[in-house]
């Protein structure tokens, strides 16, 4: 018989800034050291048996390098970009990277010219020890692609976007490219942003966000001058671009290029965004099916430095952002995350690089397993670094701030069935989940709670060890409790 030991958490909305230890993170590990590879623009990717695959670029050589983790450390770093093709490198924008099993691609553009740019893509199918030759993506005649980026749909088809300009750098707006051959070839681009008003920002970089055939391109757009985040969304793998809606109300007026897209995963039926607003950085929510914005805020208080270039990663109701903050002429390395999807993002803030001298910028974020990995620049020394953070399951449960007793917890076993039990002093809407001690999601539910006693039940086949129930209300109160199962 299964025993289930609660202990009752009610959780409000505070922030703190501190190094709350809630995620256990290694000692920084170098991915690349020195000059003769440089730092720019890292990004990263899971491969089987979530291994780290780094890319970054060089500016002074004109390459991009990859290195991945073999168990001890991270291999020699090896050149993707064909000799004679010259990649765009900048701080801001650079080759990106996605995976799925063994299968990695790489796509990059190559520095514009008055004439001519190209959008390639580079595919290993041995989990990143080898690169195939390059791929051309862009089939737009004389107009000029930059800015591309990578998602991969179903049945492991890559999807590029890229901003394209006519052959006077005029008229921006972005396209689609997918493939259906496993990245052997792609189809010819289609345009997603036809609809939306005014033009992209031209020197924002876009993203796409792919599950299954729920794929949504993210874009900063330029609407007189307002700089506002937009998706595009796509039921059917890319194909087609059905509906289009901001995700972002901010109503940021600029009349300048900001150089700083946005970052999304999808979670549920939800669209999950986070990007910088003058110097802000935000979340939000959006429905898939309506687009109606749910949650809508800043995740770090103004004042507190300049923020920029957040990236989120996540699965389920476990989420992170990671971004860069600039204080006082320092630049380090933020994080914060949660398992109650947006409601605990910004509950507490992390420094993931506080104590390092010089520089830390532009960090990069996967999930999976119950273990985050983020990579960054380290400006001493010209270093790529990596950090791999685990949740600990110790700290989920944060200290008891206030008694409230509008909810409470308890279990009943009856005939070897064990039930959670909420005697509720009110009536309302919540959402309860069930989260292992790794922060996966187990099961999630909506419910109608009202006066009295609502019983929920335990699922029969979970393994023994430690787990939580988190009670969401519609008013946003959270409570959590630590199950144990022995």
């Amino acid at each position: 018989m299964k025993k289930l030991v609660l202990g009752i958490v009610s959780i409000f909305s505070f922030t703190t800034y501190s190094s709350a230890q809630s995620v256990n993170w290694n000692a920084p590990i170098s991915v690349a050291l020195g000059s003769t590879y440089s730092n720019i623009y890292p990004r990263i990717a899971l491969t089987s048996g979530d291994n780290p695959q780094v890319i970054w670029e060089n500016g002074g050589t004109d390459k991009i390098y990859t290195a991945r983790w073999n168990g001890a450390g991270f291999t020699s770093p090896i050149t993707l970009n064909p000799a004679g093709v010259f990649p765009y490198i900048a701080t801001w924008t650079g080759a990106e990277i996605a995976a799925s099993g063994d299968t990695v691609f790489v796509v990059f553009s190559t520095e514009p010219s008055a004439t001519t740019a190209q959008v390639y893509t580079i595919r290993s199918l041995d989990g990143g020890v080898t690169f195939q030759d390059t791929v051309r993506v862009d089939q737009i005649g004389t107009d000029i692609p930059r800015f591309p980026s990578i998602a991969v749909g179903l049945n492991g088809n890559p999807v590029v976007n890229f901003m394209r300009f006519n052959s006077a750098f005029e008229d921006p707006e972005y396209s689609i490219s997918r493939s259906t051959t496993g990245g052997a070839t792609y189809l010819a681009p289609i345009n997603p942003t036809a609809s939306a008003p005014g033009f992209v920002c031209d020197c924002c970089p876009a993203t796409v966000v792919t599950s299954g055939n729920q794929h949504v391109l993210l874009f900063r757009n330029d609407d007189n001058n307002i700089r506002e985040m937009w998706g595009c969304y796509s039921t059917d793998g890319s194909a087609s671009f059905t509906s289009f809606a901001e995700v972002d109300q901010t109503n940021w007026s600029i009349a300048s290029c900001p150089s700083s897209g946005p970052s999304g995963v999808i979670s549920g039926d939800s669209l999950v965004s986070t990007w910088m607003s003058n110097g802000d950085v935000y979340i939000s929510s959006a429905n898939l099916n309506n687009q109606q914005i749910g949650t809508h805020r800043k995740i770090f208080p103004t004042g507190l430095g300049v923020q920029n270039y957040p990236i989120i990663a996540g699965k389920g109701d476990t989420l992170a952002v990671v971004w860069q903050n600039t204080n006082g002429g320092s630049n380090d390395i933020f994080f914060t995350y949660s398992v109650t999807g947006t409601a605990g993002l910004g509950v507490n803030i992390d420094t993931l690089t506080q104590g390092a001298t010089g520089s830390q910028t532009r960090p990069d974020i996967q999930f999976s397993n119950g273990k985050f990995h983020v990579v960054y620049s380290d400006n001493v020394g010209s270093n790529v670094r990596y950090l791999q953070g685990t949740i600990d399951p110790n700290s989920l449960g944060l200290s008891e701030s206030e008694t409230d007793t509008e909810i409470e917890l308890f279990t009943v076993q009856t005939d070897g069935k064990t039930t959670l039990q909420v005697k509720s002093g009110l009536s309302t809407e919540a959402t309860i989940q069930l989260i292992n001690s790794a922060g996966q999601q187990v099961s999630v539910s909506n419910q109608q709670i009202s006066e009295g006693i609502f019983t929920i039940s335990i699922p029969d086949n979970l393994r023994k060890g430690i787990y939580y129930v988190v009670l969401e209300t519609k008013s946003g109160k959270v409570y959590k409790e630590k199950v144990v199962l022995e």
